[in-house]
């Protein structure tokens, strides 16, 4: 996925992109999160401030959450 040269890899296997590039990049990111089935987030001044997830993580935290919620009652 980090064919386009500014989505980085960082340590823990996240591509990031800065907000800079996202619209530049945005495409080769999302088809990275939707087939690689890992998360990729964008950065600003070199802090993530929001991460892509595929759709089935994405659910399974909504259920994950409901299930915790429904112990604290």
């Amino acid at each position: 996925m980090a064919s386009d040269q500014h989505i980085q890899i960082a340590e823990d296997g996240v591509a990031e992109v800065a907000m800079t590039y996202a619209r530049a990049s945005l495409t080769e990111l999302i088809r990275g999160v939707r087939w690689g089935k890992k998360p990729a987030a964008f950065t600003e001044r070199g802090s993530r401030v929001a991460i892509v997830v595929p759709p089935d993580f994405y659910e399974q935290a909504l259920a994950d959450r409901a299930r915790l919620e429904s112990l604290e009652t």
